[in-house]
């Protein structure tokens, strides 16, 4: 133990709980040698107050509207409200932060709609205090590419990792800088070309319930746009003109645009179902939207760092023992988001999937694509908080309940590598929801500390961040209210 970390454990309100809770690290690491930091000794305090203390989900789930802007306003002049960025100097350990962010689409960050993506700020903070120019950041979770565009701004390599087909690409074209002359020039022309169409000569794409979705003359006029997207000879702007029509196939189609973590035809589309949809219109706007947007990415863009997709399991990662030197991400939220159904029509559309879903769906972590012999007995994880959770959900829904357990075991494969890839002394960042399964609480967030803890890392820092703007179409009883920042370090 460091001359610091003593006096960090000496200073502390209760030293032999801290020294407890030092000695259950050691015991996790078995034979592994470990240096007793004032890191470890503050994330053993932090540790004690998380357990003390309310710190789930249910303590911060407002009752009304109402509720949330009066702890809004009261928090205003506090710590706890942060407009911007968060800041670097300052340290949290389980505090409930609101970061009011105004970058949520700028450049990139709002190329394309997105189930649960975090906020610029979330993923800036980590890069800027744990990295150095030129580092390797990984996101193995990559979805619309929130940490690879950060990472590439702030002239950072980065490799992201996404199973999910519309991910991959939206964040292919988020992080790829574009010649703006060429682009202005593609542009141009190809609403040119849609506008000259005689509609005639189209290949609508044939996939399931397609006529459900759309109407005859929507998926006509889509139809003219993606024969011209099709003549577009360079790849990269090929596929950022593809991402702009895919941001708009669900404002087009009969579903309601606001369910934005289902697909469904709500009662008001019902209502609806006489309107006339301008498609050429709606890619318009949206190209004349885009287009300035990537101008101004590109141009800040630093060229002599690079940023790729590689693979598509964050279970099994394509990388180097210990050749990345920060990972940042938000893994799947568990049982609140079918991304796979989220997106069909714009996968179908685009040709990035052409079998069932249900195929899909068996490759994503927490997914419910399993077989009724795999849940027909009581499965336990191993830690006792998180075995009695799954006990009492199993009592009401048995197969929730190994979807829980086989979530934990997928993200506890994930640390496993993450750890494998980081150097000493490298963090991984993940943030996280607390979540409600069969109305009983999963601390979400805590079980992945306790987890992150048995693969050899240790709770750095950790914090809540309120999640202003929910989603329309989460079941109330389920809808997440924050999201749980954890640096995790490993070790030099």
């Amino acid at each position: 133990m460091s001359e610091s970390a003593f006096n960090a454990l000496s200073q502390s309100k209760d030293p032999l709980k801290v020294a407890e809770i030092i000695l259950e690290k050691i015991k996790r690491m078995e034979h592994k040698p470990i240096v007793i930091s004032p890191g470890i000794v503050k994330a053993s305090i932090a540790q004690i107050r998380r357990q003390s203390t309310a710190q789930t989900l249910v303590d911060f789930v407002f009752e009304s509207e109402e509720e949330k802007r009066r702890f809004i306003k009261a928090s205003h002049m506090s710590k706890r409200v942060i407009k911007g960025d968060v800041p670097l100097s300052e340290t949290y350990y389980g505090d409930l932060l609101l970061i009011l962010s105004d970058e949520q689409t700028a450049l990139t960050h709002g190329l394309h709609k997105f189930p649960a993506k975090f906020i610029p700020e979330i993923p800036r903070w980590p890069i800027f205090k744990y990295s150095k120019e030129f580092d390797i950041v990984l996101d193995p979770f990559v979805g619309s590419g929130g940490t690879l565009i950060e990472a590439r701004l702030q002239r950072r390599n980065s490799y992201g990792i996404d199973v999910h087909p519309m991910a991959q690409l939206i964040t292919k074209v988020a992080i790829t800088p574009l010649d703006s002359d060429k682009l202005i020039k593609a542009k141009n022309w190809l609403l040119k070309e849609i506008y000259a169409d005689d509609k005639n000569n189209i290949n609508i794409p044939d996939f399931a319930n397609r006529d459900y979705w759309f109407k005859p003359e929507v998926a006509r006029d889509l139809a003219v746009i993606t024969k011209h997207i099709n003549r577009i000879e360079d790849e990269d702007i090929y596929d950022f003109f593809s991402v702009c029509l895919s941001s708009i196939i669900r404002e087009a189609s009969n579903a309601d645009p606001k369910f934005l973590y289902a697909l469904a035809i709500s009662k008001k589309m019902r209502e609806l179902k006489q309107r006339k949809t301008d498609v050429f219109n709606l890619f318009k706007e949206k190209v004349r939207e885009q287009v300035p947007k990537m101008i101004e990415f590109s141009r800040k863009c630093p060229r002599d760092v690079f940023a790729k997709i590689i693979g598509k399991d964050a279970r099994d990662i394509e990388l180097e023992n210990e050749s990345v030197d920060l990972a940042v991400t938000s893994p799947p939220y568990l049982n609140a988001v079918d991304y796979p159904r989220a997106h069909q029509l714009e996968m179908y559309w685009l040709g990035l999937w052409k079998g069932r879903l249900a195929d899909l769906k068996k490759s994503y972590i927490g997914t419910e694509q399993i077989i009724s012999k795999e849940y027909s007995t009581l499965k336990h994880y191993g830690n006792p908080r998180l075995d009695d959770a799954l006990e009492k959900i199993y009592e009401k829904d048995k197969k929730r309940s190994y979807v829980v357990f086989k979530y934990f075991i997928d993200m506890k494969q994930n640390f496993q590598e993450v750890w494998r890839i980081l150097k000493p002394g490298g963090r991984y960042v993940v943030v996280v929801g607390d979540n409600v399964i069969r109305k009983i609480q999963v601390p979400t967030h805590e079980f992945l500390m306790d987890i992150a803890c048995e693969g050899g890392f240790f709770v750095e820092e950790y914090f809540g961040s309120l999640i202003v703007r929910r989603p329309h179409d989460m079941r109330e009883t389920e809808k997440i209210e924050a999201d749980w920042v954890m640096v995790f370090k490993k070790e030099a």
